[in-house]
């Protein structure tokens, strides 16, 4: 009897230290995905039949409400995929691409140099927890020293998507001249990008009045988000304030509506990104100098080997966040060398269905191989035209 005691204590102990470690440990994202559940099962009737780029394409015709795609051959721009290409779209970390492009224009102008030295801490800054804390982790461990070369930043930005290094670019290249940029490349004042600090803490209830959000106007929306990413940066106090609410509670909102708060954020078509990147092609974004630079930048997937076997030429940025799966790309086939321009977006997914694509990666997948397979790229076309006669 005392020796079955003895091991029934023995377990209780030891299974109290995994529940400790276990569940203890990671306490906070148990009961983020607790408090989401409704939001985990949304979508999930799609799921069983999207394992396939094939099956994904069948979706994309079924759903207008959620997909935009415009894709094209630069070499007959009348004739490709045009499908929702006039609605606005969230854009995301794709938005970045408009701070690479004024970036450049800056570095050639000798207004930055960047070679200048910039540490994580100045960065750091615009970190809010549990907002996309592995695409800026990813940043940070690219460099062990804990300083980079200001062009390292940028290259490490629009690689994982990270919105941390963004906001520091943000306000280092600075607000009016961004405004400027995208007033010359005659985008819609919405695809303006802003802090993404200052839109999630505008967003969150525990430190703002929420109440208002409905009926607000996208101007009145970016001036509150961009004076709150201007406090947090440079009001150590309320940085700290924020940064804690943020660590116990996130961003306070479910899943389902933190997917519902990408209509506040700054949009642009697909048209209108696919026919920009036809611009910069061509290297007419600003000077030839500028446009090349700016490509080499886009062009980092080029290291990955899955990507040199299919494409001559490639450069894309993209976006994954709750609800969207975002991508502008050029690129050429190398198997039978045309060039296409691409944006693709999937917005305001229902929650479940966007973690089944998200983790899976199919939205790269399949944006990429619309460019170099003919079969996906007629399947797509086919899908379209037979649910949208």
């Amino acid at each position: 009897m005392k020796r079955a005691l003895k091991f029934l204590l023995i377990f209780l102990i030891v299974a109290a230290a995994v529940f400790a470690m276990v569940i203890g440990l990671n306490y906070s994202g148990f009961k983020t995905l607790f408090e989401n559940q409704e939001g985990m099962a949304e979508g999930s009737q799609y799921i069983e039949n999207t394992y396939s780029l094939k099956g994904l394409a069948r979706f994309v015709g079924e759903h207008p409400e959620w997909v935009s795609i415009t894709s094209y051959n630069v070499n007959d721009p009348d004739s490709g995929i045009f499908y929702q290409e006039n609605v606005p779209r969230a854009l995301g970390a794709t938005s970045n691409l408009f701070l690479l492009m004024e970036y450049e224009r800056q570095v050639a102008e000798g207004l930055l140099d960047p070679s200048e030295t910039v540490t994580l801490e100045e960065i750091r800054r615009f970190a809010l927890p549990e907002i996309s804390e592995n695409n800026h982790q990813k940043l940070v461990d690219e460099f062990e020293d804990q300083t980079a070369t200001l062009d390292d930043v940028v290259k490490a930005m629009l690689q994982n998507s990270d919105l941390v290094s963004a906001d520091y670019l943000w306000f280092k290249l600075g607000e009016d001249n961004i405004r400027v940029l995208v007033d010359t490349l005659d985008l819609p004042e919405t695809a303006f990008p802003l802090p993404f600090s200052g839109m999630y803490m505008r967003l969150n209830p525990s430190l703002n009045d929420t109440s208002a959000l409905k009926e607000m106007d996208s101007s009145t929306f970016a001036k509150q988000a961009v004076r709150a990413a201007t406090k947090l940066k440079d009001n150590s106090d309320f940085n700290r304030k924020v940064k804690e609410q943020f660590e116990e509670d996130r961003i306070s909102i479910t899943f389902m509506e933190e997917r519902d708060a990408l209509t506040y954020f700054p949009k642009a078509t697909t048209r209108q990104l696919a026919d920009l990147m036809v611009t910069l092609l061509r290297d007419e974004v600003m000077t030839k100098q500028i446009s090349e630079q700016i490509k080499q930048k886009l062009r980092w997937p080029m290291g990955s080997k899955p990507i040199a076997r299919s494409f001559e030429d490639y450069g894309a940025i993209y976006d994954n966040r709750m609800g969207l799966l975002g991508g502008i790309d050029f690129g050429t086939s190398i198997y039978d060398g045309h060039t296409s321009v691409q944006a693709v977006f999937f917005d305001r997914l229902p929650v479940g269905f966007w973690v089944h694509m998200s983790a899976n990666h199919m939205q790269e997948d399949y944006q990429q191989r619309l460019i170099w397979d003919p079969a996906l790229y007629e399947t797509t076309l086919n899908e379209i035209a037979k649910n949208n006669e």
